[in-house]
């Protein structure tokens, strides 16, 4: 998995703004792991052990909204299981992608901390440089052209009825054009400086409304994460990696099949590793697997009676118009199988979705991972936040499980 951290950490999905963002933060991400954990870690305290987030449909992403400094000051963010930071936007901009909400003010918080230099996490930083004393930083060109410079900083963080002093970085320049309205990102990946680590928190759990209701959707930290419990509850365990292995930081689980309705589209030999992703709305398939999916639901709704569309709108793959007989009714269900006999169904309402003005063609959410055009990615497959709707996962970081359930997640408590 030597490749996995540099394609996976975005995916270079819809829109592919957040592959430069990611990819240009890296020098601080490898700063704030080779930097003393213990201190990092020892100002974040969470809220009486369990709390409650609201998370609402922005498309394409799940955002939340937060308060940073005192007195508090509004931001937002894109959730991201695999994320490794929690990072915003600040006033200091020198050329900032447009955000909704105002930029986070720093002078304007009486407890925020910028990084000093010297300290083991400035050091650190490969790219690093000192301009009164602030620990600043330049993120290297991506391939997208796109590059961001900032500084770590530390400052009190309400969101839901969660409170912890969380280090954070701090974006004061970016060639980015858009990042649709959010500020930032709200990291739950498997790293020292993400949300869930910083919180100190052993489990914490999700649940997506479905996109098109407006309803809202939820992550638990916490005692709160829990799931209903019932005859329909699956657990599997994460894949066990070394600290030394990039996939280290992600939530990574062993497929054992991926069926389409009753056909086997892929086994563990082809579609191995599933990468759980709540920014990419998008599921990747291994290659094969994927040709095998196409041609299971095309065949499933019709063929020559419903053809798929010979040049279907970017960047679908394959798409219908459904005043050519198109019907879901009859496209086969997607079942995801795991290590531990765990298996998550994925109905066709979850991953063939209506696009267009006139919301006249449905196009199948799931691409290729040969769509990303990278190497050394054989055998992963993602799962996307479209395809994770009204299912509850619970992610267990003690026990390395992940135990999920259908759910209807807008009436969760």
């Amino acid at each position: 998995m030597g490749r996995l951290v540099t394609t996976l950490l975005v995916l270079c999905l819809i829109p592919p703004t957040m592959c430069s963002l990611a990819a240009a933060h890296d020098d601080l991400r490898r700063g704030l792991e080779q930097a003393t954990r213990g201190r990092l870690l020892a100002d974040a305290t969470p809220a009486g052990g369990a709390a409650v987030v609201p998370i609402r449909w922005s498309p394409p992403y799940y955002v939340a909204n937060f308060t940073i400094g005192t007195p508090p000051q509004p931001a937002s963010a894109i959730v991201d299981v695999a994320g490794e930071l929690v990072w915003t936007q600040c006033s200091a901009c020198r050329r900032c992608f447009k955000q909704d909400l105002p930029v986070f003010v720093p002078n304007a918080s009486s407890t925020f901390k910028p990084e000093p230099c010297g300290t083991a996490v400035c050091e650190s930083i490969p790219t690093r440089s000192c301009s009164g004393d602030v620990c600043s930083y330049k993120g290297p060109p991506t391939q997208l052209g796109g590059n961001t410079s900032g500084f770590a900083a530390t400052d009190t963080f309400a969101i839901g009825t969660a409170t912890a002093r969380l280090a954070f970085g701090c974006v004061v320049a970016s060639d980015i054009d858009t990042m649709d309205g959010p500020s930032g990102f709200i990291g739950l990946g498997r790293t020292p400086w993400s949300l869930v680590a910083q919180m100190k928190l052993s489990r914490f759990s999700y649940c997506l409304s479905p996109r098109n209701t407006g309803k809202s959707s939820r992550l638990f930290l916490g005692s709160s994460a829990k799931l209903a419990g019932s005859e329909s509850t699956s657990t599997a365990p994460f894949i066990k990696t070394s600290p030394d292995d990039d996939g280290s930081n992600y939530y990574l689980l062993s497929l054992d099949a991926i069926r389409a309705g009753n056909t086997t589209i892929a086994t563990a030999q082809s579609g191995g590793i599933l990468v759980m992703h709540t920014v990419s709305p998008f599921s990747l398939l291994v290659d094969s697997a994927y040709k095998a999916f196409k041609k299971a639901v095309t065949e499933a709704v019709g063929g020559a009676a419903a053809p798929p569309m010979a040049t279907p709108p970017q960047p679908f793959d394959l798409c219908f118009k459904k005043a050519a007989g198109f019907s879901r009714a009859t496209a086969p269900d997607l079942v995801f199988t795991f290590q531990g006999a765990a298996a998550l169904t994925v109905p066709p309402a979850k991953y063939l979705i209506d696009v267009g003005e006139e919301k006249d063609t449905a196009c199948a959410a799931i691409l290729s991972m040969a769509w990303l055009n990278r190497t050394g990615l054989e055998g992963v497959s993602v799962l996307g936040s479209l395809q994770q709707e009204d299912v509850h996962f619970l992610y267990d970081l003690k026990k390395e499980t992940l135990s999920f359930e259908p759910a209807d997640c807008s009436s969760l408590p």
